[in-house]
């Protein structure tokens, strides 16, 4: 006990001044020996594993020199037996020898052979039938059924490794082969050989300096010894261990080759350093060859840094448990300042900062002191929330009134209290401004100087049981303004109670919805018309025939569905701009709807797509009246901005009931008709008929196989030759697209290009025709060593796509086609749709190398000025001309003009559709360039066409002449 008092008079900064120094020496002391034990450990790890690497590294190099060595023995014999037997079937060729005397003397010859010790050369056919074999009874005998006669007939050359047991052996032994095939005999000459007889082709210096190579340590090497004891490869030892006493532990040696593979430690005493060293040996056994590769490291050179280590660990640890005993003096003081700093505290708690705790938990005099001034804290804090709590709790409500306040006067709501009686006793700005009634005006009335005349008394009943029972009332009520205006607004009124239930004042709170209820009706409008005409939209349009069709049930009577597109509307936009059209949209909306009865319905369904719905149609006859009065009505202009613009338009109409029984099918119907009006030529009016109907359903059927056939290229691409007349040479020819269903239908072009150009998919089709047309072109150039042009034909909306320039060299570039062997047709009316955008297009393939060609001349404008203007390099003049070219003069003079005339701008000319020798003769005469028909040929798939070059490369000139 007095031991312990002595002890505790010791100042604090002593105890852990000696408390830290043995605790730090401690874990230094700890830390160091695990750490040592780790690097030990990891170090004998890594030598372990390199050791293990290099070893088996070894073993790998020596197996595949093995395989090498043997692979190239067995293939030099098996070409060499080749050799001879090619040799001997020359003599049978030239007579001097008999077939049968060949053979045999090839089998004398394969058999005379030994491969190794053991091996030998055999003979098997592609049948599986041994054919030469060193044991007669084998010869002649079928192994097809046998896996290695399998194996051969299906390779008949090359090398095969397998395990192999001869009769009366009791293991399988690792075998290898070699085959090549005399096709003259239908021989598979096979050399054979156990891989351990070609141990004494190796040469060890292969793989020498790989082995003298590797080092571990400073002394540390790499041997070999084979599994009898004989040394194959040291640093420094040769012939046997057993001979081998000074220089080597022979326990050892004894141990390792009895173990074959693994790894072991010893002692071996350096004659050097004259002391024995312990050695550490991993070693690896190769079954194929009986040797054993050993890599040895020497540990006291591998465990060198670890005395660095050791005396690094051990200074490390004097010198911090030296630093320790100040650092813990130090830190002994510091921890007693706390007792300072509670004085001080203490001092001014009296008069400043209360909110202040000791450490209870400090030790000797900073505890007692701690404890009793914590408890003098714990009662003055207790006094002081007391007072706190007091003040705040009046200022939050004082904060509070002055936020209702002005919460109060600045809401938007108009806001009204009423006393038990309902006389007003307060209004808010908001009121004012609603009502129009001032506070001065309000207080003291009652809440009916608001009402309106909208409401029954019913309605204020409910209002007012409803505040009885439930205490509020809430919803959408009229009320009117001082100025007499009446107004819509969403209403809550609820009861403010006294502390028996009583109520004492009702609170109104309303919300002007005046601008809700306009935009609401705005919205509705918006939702039902087009935003551009004001005209109803798709769905009102849809609502009022269904409306007129139930009617006319009801009444017995027709309706008529008129459906209207403007013709050629696009130019008028991509021409004079959105604006403008937008403008002709809203005129042909308000000409549209001055020309039908007041209740009939004119909509707007989209785009340039009108509906006219007639109701209480007596007549087919009234219908088509009123619809040639609406084509008639375009003949007058339309003026923009003091331009005149002149539009037609294309009709189609169904009547109810004939073309359909609700609004879906007789719209569909209108459509069809306005559809089949556009084909006839624009600017007309179409019924719907039963033919037209099917039509459609054909041509959405044709439609979506066309989308499916795109998917799966289900396209075809055929070529047509183009012919010099006089020389009968094919210079180039035309890639024509079609298309062949599964099922083997033939779609006609003259059916699906239309097709495509309306749906847009022309593009996706004229990119696949193009991609192949310049892999046709690779083709042709690598079959026949020389340049044949492929022409493609563009379509006016591939030529309008703006990057059609890239898509082309994209393609070209794609397939390393060089661009001056792709010719490009197109239209006189493509072209001539924007002259500036033409001509810069035209003029960037031009300079790309694409040759232009235009095509079905003398059917379009004829220009000479677009001759001149646009880069061409061909006209290709239509077949309509061709056709009865030698039977009507003026078609005959037309086509000598066109040649003349392209002769003189320095352009080729393309005859196509020549069928007979006649055509032939007469466009010789007119000095026409190049033919292209069914004279010479139809067009032709790629197979086809190279045949068809191949034979007639050149026509024959009895052809032509």
């Amino acid at each position: 006990m007095i031991f312990q008092d002595s002890l505790n008079k010791i100042p604090i900064k002593y105890h852990l001044m000696v408390l830290f120094s043995l605790l730090f020496s401690a874990v230094l002391a700890i830390a160091g020996f695990i750490i040592f034990s780790l690097v030990q450990k990891t170090i004998e790890e890594n030598i372990a594993n390199e050791l293990t690497v290099s070893t088996k590294a070894i073993q790998t190099t020596i197996k595949t020199s093995v395989d090498v060595t043997i692979r190239n023995h067995l293939h030099a014999i098996s070409e060499k037996n080749r050799e001879i037997l090619q040799s001997l079937n020359q003599k049978v060729k030239t007579g001097e020898i008999t077939l049968e005397e060949a053979k045999k003397s090839g089998e004398e010859i394969l058999l005379s052979q030994t491969i190794g010790q053991s091996g030998y050369i055999y003979a098997i056919n592609c049948d599986g039938i041994l054919a030469v074999h060193p044991n007669k009874e084998m010869e002649n005998r079928d192994m097809s059924f046998h896996w290695l006669a399998q194996r051969q007939k299906e390779m008949k050359e090359g090398y095969i490794e397998y395990n192999w047991k001869n009769p009366g052996e009791m293991e399988e032994r690792p075998k290898a082969l070699y085959m090549t095939y005399f096709e003259p005999w239908d021989w598979i000459i096979s050399v054979s050989s156990y891989r351990n007889e070609f141990l004494s082709l190796l040469n060890i210096d292969d793989f020498r300096g790989g082995v003298e190579t590797l080092h571990f340590g400073k002394s540390g090497f790499t041997y070999i010894i084979s599994g009898k004891g004989q040394i194959i490869l040291h640093p420094w030892l040769e012939g046997s261990i057993s001979d081998q006493a000074d220089a080597m532990d022979t326990s050892f040696a004894e141990k390792m080759l009895l173990m074959k593979s693994g790894s072991l430690t010893h002692e071996w005493f350096d004659p050097q350093k004259e002391k024995k060293r312990t050695k550490m040996v991993v070693f690896q056994y190769i079954p194929e060859y009986d040797w054993i590769v050993a890599s040895s490291a020497f540990l006291d050179e591998v465990f060198q840094p670890l005395q660095r280590l050791r005396r690094i660990i051990l200074f490390t640890i004097f010198l911090a448990i030296c630093l320790t005993f100040p650092l813990s003096l130090y830190l002994g003081a510091s921890i007693t300042r706390p007792l300072t700093r509670l004085t001080t505290m203490m001092s001014n708690s009296s008069t400043e900062d209360q909110n202040i705790e000791a450490d209870e938990t400090a030790k000797g005099e900073i505890g007692i002191l701690a404890r009793h001034f914590n408890s003098y804290l714990k009662r003055l804090h207790h006094s002081q929330k007391a007072l706190i709590s007091e003040i705040s709790e009046r200022i939050q409500a004082e904060q509070q009134l002055k936020l209702f306040g002005k919460v109060f006067e600045n809401a938007l709501e108009g806001i009204s209290i009423t006393d038990a009686k309902g006389n007003i006793v307060a209004v808010n700005k908001a009121f004012t401004t609603i009502t129009g009634y001032e506070e001065h005006e309000a207080l003291g009335k009652n809440p009916r100087i608001l009402k309106s005349d909208k409401h029954p008394p019913e309605f204020y009943d409910e209002m007012w049981n409803s505040l009885k029972t439930t205490g509020r009332w809430s919803g959408e009520i009229w009320n009117r303004r001082r100025s007499g205006e009446a107004y819509p607004e969403i209403l809550s009124i609820s009861s403010i109670t006294d502390s028996i239930g009583e109520a004492t004042h009702y609170v109104a709170v309303f919300h002007d919805i005046t601008e809700m209820k306009l935009k609401e009706e705005e919205i509705k409008h918006q939702a039902y018309h087009d935003a551009l005409t004001g005209l109803p939209n798709r769905a009102l349009a849809k609502d009022r025939l269904n409306m007129s069709l139930a009617k006319a049930r009801r009444r017995k009577t027709h309706v008529a569905v008129l459906f209207l597109d403007l013709d050629n509307f696009k130019h008028v936009n991509d021409s004079l701009g959105h604006a403008t059209g937008d403008v002709l949209l809203q005129q042909v909306g308000q000409r549209l709807t001055s020309l039908v009865r007041e209740e009939d319905t004119v909509a707007r369904l989209g785009g340039d797509e009108f509906q006219v719905i007639g109701v209480d149609i007596s007549s087919e006859q009234q219908v088509m009246n009123l619809a040639n009065r609406l084509v008639e009505s375009f003949a007058a202009p339309f003026c923009i901005e003091g331009q005149e613009l002149f539009i037609t338009v294309s009709i189609g109409v169904a009547l109810f009931p004939e073309d359909g029984e609700n609004s879906e099918t007789l719209t569909r119907n209108a459509d069809v008709a306005m559809y089949q009006a556009k084909q006839r030529g624009k600017n007309n009016v179409s019924l719907f008929t039963k033919e037209l109907s099917e039509r459609a359903i054909r041509r959405l059927q044709l439609e979506a196989d066309f989308r499916q056939a795109l998917r799966k290229e289900e396209f075809t691409v055929f070529y047509q030759p183009k012919v010099e007349p006089h020389s009968g040479r094919i210079v180039s020819v035309e890639a024509l697209v079609r298309w062949q269903k599964p099922d083997g239908t033939v779609v006609s072009p003259a059916e699906f290009i239309p097709l495509a150009e309306e749906t847009g998919l022309i593009n996706q089709l004229g990119d696949f025709v193009l991609a192949h047309a310049c892999e046709t072109i690779q083709v042709l150039a690598d079959t026949f060593n020389r340049k044949i042009k492929v022409a493609v034909n563009l379509s006016p909306h591939q030529f309008e796509q703006k990057d059609l320039v890239d898509r082309v060299i994209k393609i070209l570039n794609n397939n390393t086609t060089p661009a001056s062997q792709l010719e490009l047709e197109i239209t006189e009316t493509t072209m001539m749709t924007s002259l500036e955008d033409s001509v810069a297009k035209l003029n960037f393939l031009v300079d790309a190398g694409v040759s232009i060609s235009i095509d079905d001349f003398g059917t379009g404008y004829s220009s000479l000025y677009y001759l001149k203007a646009f880069p061409i390099d061909t006209l290709k003049i239509d077949r309509s001309f061709i056709k009865d070219i030698t039977r009507d003069p003026n078609d005959a003079q037309l086509v000598e003009t066109i040649i003349l005339m392209a002769r003189n701008l320095g352009i080729a000319v393309v005859a196509e559709g020549v069928e007979n020798h006649e055509q032939l003769k007469l466009l010789q005469e007119y000095g026409c360039n190049l033919i292209q028909g069914y004279y010479f040929s139809k067009p032709l798939p790629l197979e086809e066409l190279i045949t068809y070059l191949g034979t007639s490369g050149s026509i024959n000139k009895r052809t032509i002449s």
